[in-house]
């Protein structure tokens, strides 16, 4: 079904076109880190961190610079506006995502790995996590990086994109699309977490369109891959 929206927030065709263009690094980085990152860890723990900090922080810290400077586009157009009110609602609707997207995740794997077998990807976190106190450090930066960078760059942005490059914006068309590409983000991990992100986004994705705040997506998305580190 097509919807007509009521767009909160227009932007003209420059900021779009700078929009799209800040997406296609982050797409093309998660399609090829699959290749790059076993390999470097391999070579040495170091340059995998190196690899790693440069793809969850500076160039997404510096693509969205980019925009805020170059396009006038801040944290609060692409869903990240920062409110005063009472954190408890947030944590709840956090907590939502969550379980919710959680449950879905764990029964979308759980069920292609029985119905077509198992899957072994060709990349592993776990494989390069420190020890000790050090490998909970690291494990907290990779699910916050991870939650925080996934939900805009997969999520906040392409929305903004999407509801001023169509007349009539269909949510349903952009939930699929967006959790495809994700999903393909993720295919060094086997086919079985594929199709598990594929649909555990299509759930992120319906709570930030019924919510229209990333925040909540964030915390979710961070609490699941705590869980599935730890």
């Amino acid at each position: 079904m097509t919807t007509t929206f009521k767009r909160p927030i227009a932007i003209d065709t420059r900021q779009r076109a700078l929009v799209a263009w800040a997406l296609v690094p982050v797409l093309v980085v998660w399609q090829l880190n699959g290749l790059y990152l076993p390999a470097l860890g391999h070579m040495g723990m170091s340059l995998f961190w190196v690899a790693d900090g440069f793809q969850w922080l500076v160039l997404p810290t510096t693509l969205l610079g980019l925009l805020a400077h170059r396009a006038a586009l801040r944290p609060q157009h692409y869903g990240l506006a920062l409110t005063r009110k009472s954190p408890w609602p947030l944590a709840a609707r956090g907590l939502a995502v969550f379980i919710t997207a959680g449950l879905v995740f764990l029964v979308a794997r759980n069920l292609s790995w029985r119905v077509l077998g198992p899957s072994l990807g060709s990349f592993e976190w776990a494989q390069f996590f420190p020890q000790g106190l050090p490998g909970t450090a690291v494990q907290i930066y990779a699910a916050v990086s991870a939650g925080l960078v996934e939900s805009i760059f997969f999520i906040g942005l392409p929305w903004l994109w999407y509801m001023n490059a169509r007349q009539h914006p269909s949510e349903r068309h952009f939930t699929l699309a967006v959790s495809a590409i994700f999903a393909l983000a993720h295919w060094e991990h086997g086919r079985h977490i594929v199709i598990a992100a594929f649909f555990s986004h299509l759930v992120m994705c319906r709570w930030f369109l019924l919510w229209r705040t990333l925040w909540p997506v964030v915390l979710g998305h961070t609490m699941i891959d705590l869980a599935a580190f730890f």
